[in-house]
């Protein structure tokens, strides 16, 4: 049994429409989950539970369920970077270097993705990344650069050449 502690508008989410989406977690899945008092209990046999807890916590991220559901599949990943836990806890700093990562109307984000082939998701203090080994790599450096200060050309330039096996 796999327990995932809920916050209040995720409960919402996963229990609208009759637990349609955590009904359609459990199907693809193969598990057995139900919500008690803001804990979600996935049950299951060999990896069911470890998949659906993947789908869970990509949605818990930010992810549509649709990107979340690639997580089924046996060459896409869930990797999670916590700001919190990389840079200094000061929320100002945390809030310019999320401004870094997601640009302006997103295009540093898209760019990321694009280069790198993952998908990515910032929400909170945390960062999301699906994809397959090499994607979710590519895509730790360019982040790491980025957090570090980097011009995003000369991110962009390194992942457009790491991408073209340059």
């Amino acid at each position: 049994m796999r327990l995932i502690k809920l916050e209040p508008r995720r409960v919402l989410m996963f229990s609208k429409n009759g637990n349609k989406l955590l009904s359609d977690i459990d199907a693809r899945a193969g598990s057995k989950s139900i919500i008690k008092e803001g804990v979600l209990h996935i049950e299951g046999e060999g990896g069911s539970e470890f998949f659906a807890e993947q789908v869970v916590k990509a949605i818990c991220l930010g992810f549509e369920p649709a990107k979340a559901f690639k997580l089924l599949k046996d060459d896409f990943f869930l990797e999670v970077i916590d700001l919190e836990q990389v840079v200094s806890r000061s929320p100002k700093r945390i809030a310019l270097l999320k401004a870094r990562l997601i640009g302006t109307d997103g295009k540093a984000k898209s760019t990321l993705q694009e280069l790198s082939g993952a998908l990515i998701s910032i929400s909170g203090t945390k960062i999301g990344l699906i994809g397959g080994f090499e994607d979710i790599k590519a895509a730790k450096v360019g982040i790491q650069q980025l957090l570090e200060g980097k011009k995003h050309t000369n991110v962009y330039a390194f992942l457009e050449k790491r991408k073209h096996g340059i």
